[in-house]
């Protein structure tokens, strides 16, 4: 398809973000994982897996300590990822 005018690079995926949610999500959902460790700090070591399905990120952890500390910031957890990702991608943060 030919466009008679030229998008900037912000418009286009834009555009892109437009037509396909699915894919702007997964994106979001990459970024949040990636920053993960950032806001987890120490505690992060004893992270075994961290996924999010359907706004609910899931946190296994390998420790008991870590996991009751975890639960402690539960809601912080969930607000410092949406502000980073200027999204409303986490409702809910659950740790096992």
């Amino acid at each position: 398809m030919k466009r008679s005018e030229t998008l900037d690079f912000r418009q286009a995926l834009s555009n892109l973000w437009d037509e396909d949610p699915d894919m702007y999500e997964q994106l979001l959902v990459h970024r949040a994982l990636e920053h993960l460790p950032v806001l987890l700090g120490k505690l992060h070591q004893w992270v075994r897996e961290a996924r999010i399905d359907e706004g609910v990120l899931r946190i296994r952890t390998s420790s008991p300590i870590a996991r009751q500390e975890l639960n402690l910031q539960l809601n912080t957890l969930r607000q410092q990822l949406n502000t980073y990702l200027h999204a409303e991608l986490i409702r809910l943060v659950q740790v096992y």
